[in-house]
């Protein structure tokens, strides 16, 4: 009995360990006949035969090949591909291709159709060009067998290269392993039907069979120079593309900003204490900024003060809301526009405009009616945001990125990659504007020691994590695309960032107000002892300081202005000493420099908190502005 149970067990213990020993999936034998022809077209039929257990190896097998190689000079050059036929076990074979980067996907088998559990025989052929080698003394054939993307092991792999009547290999040479590997488990010969490599071992997962096989000089037709020449357009039609779009659209840019977008000479800045044509704290705002800054809330608070300062309107500062009240005193027969279209806002004698929540859409609507008042009347005098001209660079960065795309050699894959170097290019672009803009002639001191630390932070940043995500990008395109199609994406978006900030350019008319804007606000950030040696400059009083308070708000230099004042104001006489504003009431008593030095922010901020939605700004500046390598590359089974 215990005989019979020890005979079944082992019966049983058997059967399970042929069914261990069975059950991996894996390439069973690797079979290339390669057939070189004289006109250098390969000739290549694959026997490829798998144990199937239903796992990974289910429906059929796929097979990657790639379309780019390197000649004899190491230039990526695209090679031909024409699948023929695909059969299993002898019988055709459903199978289908799809593009991947840097090749083709060949998918033997149907989604409907499951394999047998067992061996399968794969048999795919196709033809190939270019894959010869042409060096000054001999041609060669540098051919990856089997690939080194397999999932599974390879039992044995073997290759037999057949070259054209009457020529005989000069040298061989085989390599195995890894990419990149130099081992050699392989053996090679020389038969009647031309040279035979096989593998002396198993290849693991990842690892593939590489062979070199030698022929006399001209074994094989040479190219001619007119393929040549074609050929050499079409392996660097993405560099011609992109690099000469690229090109094209920086002189399209270059030429008409020489054209229309420098800025007329500067003229000599002199200090001054007026402003240039007494032109409105509004209108100077405009100018000075090319377009309204702080969404035109910077340009209104100013007006509001110089409404107050002129008494046609009271201004109430309290806690949560800021009310600007019409007084009694006639209006003149004309105002600026923007001055008119708040008083519009704020209505007849007695009326007001309260800024907060509960008046959001009103505040709102004024603001708007504001903005548009003074773009109206001045859009076009002092800048020019040459939009035709942008509108022109963007169309022509549009045609060559739909000409790169249409036309080019750029794979689907490769399309996600190119956000990358789009959006590097975008904050490049807003960080360069940002400090050009801050180390711009009249910036404040803060604000360009405030730039020069932004441009080492983001150098640092730049070389840092940027660089590291450019590298990623690199050994991501690394033998599949070359860089011209990310370069020429990234700097055609760059150059249209960076021009729609340069072509804009200011009148003749504008250059010279701007030189006056700055003569004024040199003259309200001096120290004290600087101005009064100034020859013919004013005292400072009460009524110069309000008079000039308007325009340091719209320049967004109130607060040195007012500390002026308050120094002054501790030395003067008791009378003027207590002085305090009849066009202006804070909610705090007391502290009169640092609650009107802070208005126009305050007033912008309130302004903000009470709207609905977020204002949109001025639409514009001022008009409106080894193994591995040769042929058979990776291939991947399922």
């Amino acid at each position: 009995m215990k005989s019979f149970l020890g005979l079944g067990l082992a019966l049983v213990l058997s059967i399970l360990s042929g069914r261990i020993a069975t059950a991996e999936e894996l390439i069973r034998s690797y079979d290339a006949a390669i057939e070189v022809g004289a006109d250098a077209t390969l000739t290549v039929t694959e026997t490829i035969t798998v144990r199937a257990e239903g796992n990974q190896i289910s429906r059929g097998i796929f097979r990657d090949f790639p379309l780019y190689a390197e000649d004899a000079d190491g230039r990526r050059i695209k090679v031909d591909f024409d699948l023929i036929s695909v059969t299993r076990d002898g019988e055709p074979e459903p199978y289908h291709t799809e593009s991947i980067s840097g090749g083709i996907r060949i998918y033997a088998g149907s989604a409907d159709v499951y394999l047998d559990t067992g061996n399968h025989t794969y048999t795919i052929t196709y033809t190939t060009a270019r894959q010869i080698r042409y060096f000054e003394d001999h041609d060669e054939l540098y051919w990856n067998v089997t690939g080194n993307g397999w999932l599974f092991p390879i039992n044995s792999a073997s290759a037999t290269v057949t070259l054209p009547p009457g020529i005989e290999p000069t040298a061989t040479a085989y390599y195995t392993g890894a990419l990149g590997d130099t081992g050699q488990d392989a053996t090679s010969s020389e038969t009647g039907d031309g040279v035979v490599f096989e593998t002396t071992r198993r290849l693991d997962v990842g690892e593939g069979l590489t062979i070199v096989v030698g022929m006399p000089k001209g074994a094989v037709v040479a190219p001619s120079s007119d393929q040549s020449f074609w050929w050499f357009l079409r392996d660097n039609i993405n560099a011609l593309l992109g690099y000469g779009g690229l090109a094209a659209v920086f002189l399209y840019y270059l030429r008409f900003w020489l054209r229309v977008g420098r800025d007329p000479d500067a003229g000599v800045m002199v200090p001054r204490w007026d402003a240039p044509d007494g032109i409105s704290p509004a209108l100077v705002n405009y100018i000075d900024n090319k377009g309204f800054s702080g969404a035109g809330w910077t340009a209104l608070s100013a007006t509001a003060l110089d409404l107050a300062v002129k008494g046609y309107v009271v201004l109430d500062d309290l806690n949560d809301s800021i009310v600007i009240r019409r007084t009694e005193k006639a209006l003149p027969a004309t105002l600026p526009a923007g001055e008119a279209s708040l008083l519009s806002a704020v209505g007849g004698p007695s009326e007001d405009l309260t800024i907060d929540k509960a008046n959001g859409v009103r505040v709102q609507s004024a603001g708007k009616a504001f903005r548009q008042a003074i773009e109206k009347e001045h859009r076009g005098k002092y800048y020019r945001g040459n939009v035709g001209y942008i509108a022109g660079g963007v169309a022509l960065s549009v045609a060559l990125l739909f000409c790169l795309m249409v036309f080019g050699d750029v794979d689907a894959g490769m399309v996600p990659f190119l956000l990358i170097p789009a959006f590097l290019a975008v904050v490049l672009t807003v960080v360069v504007v940002r400090i050009a803009r801050g180390l711009r002639r009249g910036a404040s001191l803060i604000s360009r020691i405030g730039s020069i630390l932004a441009m080492a932070v983001f150098g640092f940043v730049l070389v840092t994590i940027l660089g590291g995500v450019l590298l990623t990008l690199i050994v991501e395109l690394e033998g599949n695309q070359p860089l011209s199609v990310p370069v020429a994406v990234g700097g055609v978006v760059f150059l249209n960032g960076l021009f729609f900030f340069l072509m804009g350019a200011p009148t003749p008319l504008g250059r010279k107000l701007m030189d006056g804007i700055e003569g004024l606000r040199t003259y309200l950030t001096l120290a004290e002892k600087d101005r009064m040696n100034m020859a013919g400059a004013p005292k400072m009083s009460p009524q110069h300081f309000e008079t000039l308070l308007p325009y340091a708000v719209a320049l967004g230099v109130e607060k040195p202005w007012t500390n002026t004042f308050e120094t002054w104001l501790a030395t003067a006489a008791a009378g003027a000493a207590a002085y305090e504003p009849v066009w202006y009431h804070g909610a705090h008593p007391g502290d009169f420099g640092g609650r009107i030095g802070g208005f126009s922010s305050s007033m912008a901020s309130t302004i903000a908190s009470t709207l609905p939605e977020p204002p949109k700004s001025s639409s514009s500046g001022l008009s409106s502005s080894s193994s591995g390598g040769g042929g058979s590359s990776a291939a991947t089974a399922g």
